[in-house]
């Protein structure tokens, strides 16, 4: 009985695990690609820059537009800017709950 108990624990912490490591990240993606794009009207995108840009004889990296003429974010980017987003609403969502009790 112990050993099933452990392994339904040890179960959930994978579990948990690939939630939070691979699940949360798309999430967050995703709602940055649909957001984003919504909230600026269509002028920001989050997608794969095809070759990042240099600035003249610095070498700083800059931000590229496509050929669209939409700003390019990365996943990466992407990724913050959905998990702030969610963050957002999850916050509201506990006040929310909290002022109304």
């Amino acid at each position: 009985m112990a050993s099933l108990i452990v392994d339904l624990i040890t179960g959930l912490i994978e579990l948990a695990y690939w939630v939070i490591w691979e699940i949360l990240p798309l999430l967050c993606l995703f709602t940055a690609f649909a957001v984003v794009f919504a909230a600026t009207f269509g002028k920001v995108s989050v997608e794969w820059p095809e070759k990042p840009g240099k600035i003249g004889w610095t070498g700083i990296p800059r931000v590229a537009r496509s050929p669209r003429g939409r700003m390019i974010l990365s996943p990466a980017l992407g990724v913050i800017v959905g998990f702030m987003i969610w963050a957002v609403v999850v916050s509201a969502a506990v006040i929310f709950h909290a002022y109304r009790s």
